[in-house]
Order: C-alpha cells, then structure tokens, then sequence
C-alpha cells in the first residue's frame, strides 16, 4: 500500500494552487518585477527570487504585497534543493506580517514534516488555518493527512469528512480519505472511495495501487492485478507499483510473473525489501539457492531488517541448517520482540535442535526443492494439491507426518489407537476448513507440529 502521498507531492500542490491567485492583486498596482513574482509559476525560480524579493525588501510597500510576494517566494524556494528551510522562513515573516492569513498558516502546516517532520506544530497551524477560514477544504484535507500520518485515523475522516463536504468533486479527499479506511482496515469502504476518487480522476496511478492493495487484503486478487497494471501504465516508473503487483501474483502462486515484476522494481531500485520479497518467491518456487541469494542481498543493504532474518531463517530449516535458522529467528526477534512468526520458529527450532542436533541427518541442498510425506503425482484432494505446489508446505507436511511417526512409535496400542483418531480428525478438519476465510493453513499445520514435537518431550 503506498498511503496517502507524501508531504513532497502536498507541498508542491497546495502551494501553487493558491499562491499565485493571492498575489494577482500585485498585478495593476506594483512594478514590473512584481508581474514575475506573481507568474513565478513560469519562470525559474531563481527568477521569482529575486522578483519577490524586490517586493519584500521594499519596507514602503504595502503589506498585504509582501505578504502575497513572501508566500510565492516560499514556493519557488519549497521546489529547489534544500530550499524548505528558507520556505519556512518565509512563512514565518508572512505571519509576522498578517497572523490572519489563513492561506500562510495552512502553508506553513503543509511544509513542517518536510522540514522536520513535526507532526503537531504542523497540525496545529493548519488548525488555525482552518478557524480563521473553515471553509477551506484544503486545510481539512492537508490536516487529515497529517493525522494519518500520526495514525489518529479517526480524526482524519472527520477532516477528510468535512473537505468532501465542502468540495463534493475534490479527488485527492476522496483518495486520501480511501487510503486511511485502508490503513484503518475498513477495506470495503477504501474500494468505495478510492473508486469515486478514480471516477473523479482516472489518471490517478496511486488511487489504482491504493485500491489494489484493499482488493489484495479482500482476498480479490484478479481485481488488485488489473489495478496495480493500470498503475503501471499510467506511470511506469514507480518501483513500487511492480511491488504491490508482484504480492499479488506471489498471493495467487503465480511466482514467475511475482519474479518478473521483482525483477522491474530492482531495476528501478535496489530495496533490502524487494530482495526479501524475491527470495520469497524463489523459496515458495523451490528455487532455494536463488532465495538465499536474495535474502543476504537484502541484509547487506538493510542488516536491521528483522522481516529478512525471519524468512531465511524458515529458509535454512528446509536446508537442514537448523543452528543457522535458530541464530536468524534469535535476531529477528532482537531486532522485533513482537514478531510472533519467528517466536514460534525459534521455539520450534530449539525442541528440535535438543532432540535431533543441529542439522538435519538429510539435509535439503540450497538449490533443490523438499516434498511433502505423500506422492504428489497421485494427489486428489484439493488440499493436498495446493500442500504439493507451495514448498514451504510441503516442508512442514514432511515434518508433520515425521514427527507423527515418531510419537506413534513411542505409544502403548490402546494410546497409539486414540492418537491414530487425533490424527484422522485433524487431518479431516484441515480437509474441510482449508478454503474457508481467514483460514491459515500454514499457521495450523505449524501449531500440529509444535504439539506433536512437545508429545515428544
């Protein structure tokens, strides 16, 4: 999900689309250098600067002029390189001049977290902007995505609220306000508004990838796809867009085409994350080598990654690596106390280790896939069939049915009978429950081996 966009895409819109309508009153009244102040839009910045700084430095002018001019210095200022500081600065003056000039303080609000990331102070102002002029729908706006990106998500739809309210047509409200019921988890009305925001404006590649992600998490897979390559087309240069396209192939066991967009977004931008998430792929593919590759890959540019160690810690378990894999879930979980996946694999690994040493006595090659306990060229149920296309599973069949074996063997008859029975009824409720909403049949089968390896004990 790329969220709602960024402080940098914000400024440079806000800012131009009402500065210059505040400074054409300089038109008919000022000098001609006051024109390119004012049509700084059209001209290089270092043109506006020193256009508006000829109204600024002017103490006779009227200041209703060197306010307007201070403002749209702020945006020439706010669009170069390391100019946000001197932006603010510039704000700062226009309140000195006119603290009632709600267009100011809604500009200085918009331009705080780019300048140092002060999410109150930039709420804050844009709270005044909006009591000296509530009808503003651009401060409700701004300000609500400055509390999505506190996560005070309720108060930013009631802003979001409020600026469709007053500008019923306004396509960034409905998109951001889409964005946050995603973060929020309300995925059914994030598809509605990002919809209305698409209605609005069809060019909006974000809205398409913000809605394709609530359609991923609704479990609409074909629906996220279409809008992640609708993203993709209208602006192909996002890495991002690859990414959230290539979740959903890995979703629907696509892993070649997963791979292929991996590929796009690597190319576009080497990220410890699009590393981890290739290398999932590959190990899901069976491809064990590659996945290695690609997690240390992404743990020498990002050795803090904790989502990383995790998955190759699930990796070296299939490798027959197993001190490896507990020394990975040890730092996964250094680096993220409350990552529950590598608890688990840790507690696993460590029963495991204590009974059976640190490697397995038939360790899986790096480059090789692992099968699970049956035959997969006689596999009917449809279970079974997905158990056979997704390695990680069949690992943990494997390990299943071992470990199964081995605490049936260790049974008097009358117990072994009754476990035999625990068996069947697990495996029927697996059979029967596999398909149904929220069910992991992952996170099942690893709670059955960790019972199972604590029947051991």
């Amino acid at each position: 999900m790329c969220g709602v966009r960024s402080s940098a895409q914000i400024s440079k819109i806000s800012l131009r689309t009402f500065l210059l309508g505040a400074a054409l009153g300089l038109v008919l009244a000022a000098p001609a250098s006051a024109a390119d102040c004012v049509m700084g839009s059209k001209a290089a910045p270092v043109e506006i600067l020193s256009a508006c700084s000829a109204i600024i430095d002017q103490s006779s002018n009227p200041n209703s002029d060197r306010v307007a001019a201070l403002l749209v210095r702020a945006d020439a200022n706010a669009r170069t390189s390391g100019g946000l500081t001197q932006a603010l600065r510039d704000i700062d003056r226009a309140i000195a001049l006119d603290g009632k000039n709600a267009r100011a303080w809604r500009l200085r609000g918009d331009l705080l977290r780019e300048a140092g990331g002060d999410l109150n102070r930039a709420t804050s102002d844009l709270s005044k902007a909006i009591e000296l002029d509530p009808r503003d729908a651009e401060a409700y706006e701004l300000r609500g995505v400055a509390y999505t990106n506190q996560h005070r998500f309720d108060r930013a739809i009631a802003d979001y609220d409020q600026a469709i309210k007053l500008k019923p047509d306004y396509a960034q409200a409905w998109s951001d306000r889409g964005a946050t019921y995603y973060l929020n988890g309300d995925n059914d009305k994030a598809v509605a508004d990002l919809s209305e925001a698409l209605r609005l404006d069809p060019n909006r590649a974000r809205s398409y990838t913000n809605r394709g992600a609530a359609y991923k998490k609704l479990g609409q897979l074909d629906k996220s796809v279409a809008d992640d390559s609708e993203a993709i087309r209208i602006d192909p240069k996002v890495p991002e867009y690859y990414d959230n396209r290539a979740l959903s192939y890995a979703a629907m066991k696509d892993y070649d085409k997963a791979i292929a967009d991996y590929n796009e977004a690597l190319q576009l931008s080497p990220r410890p994350n699009f590393f981890t998430n290739r290398g999932d792929s590959y190990q899901f593919k069976g491809e064990l080598g590659a996945a290695l590759s690609d997690y240390n890959e992404a743990l020498k540019l990002d050795p803090n990654f904790a989502k990383t160690y995790n998955n190759r810690a699930v990796l070296y378990t299939k490798m027959g690596e197993r001190k490896k894999a507990l020394a990975d879930y040890e730092t996964a979980l250094r680096l993220d106390p409350g990552n529950t996946n590598a608890a688990d694999g840790r507690r696993t690994m460590m029963a495991e280790i204590a009974r059976f040493g640190a490697e397995s006595p038939q360790p899986l090659a790096a480059n090789s896939g692992s099968g699970p306990s049956f035959d997969c060229a006689h596999a009917k149920r449809e279970v079974e069939k997905v158990i056979c296309a997704d390695p990680q599973l069949g690992v943990l069949d494997r390990q299943l049915a071992e470990a199964y074996e081995r605490v049936l063997k260790s049974m008097s008859r009358r117990s072994a009978a009754d476990f035999r029975k625990s068996q069947q009824d697990f495996l029927a409720t697996r059979d029967a429950s596999f398909r149904r909403p929220g069910y992991d049949l992952k996170k099942v089968m690893q709670d059955r081996l960790q019972r199972l390896n604590a029947m051991e004990g």
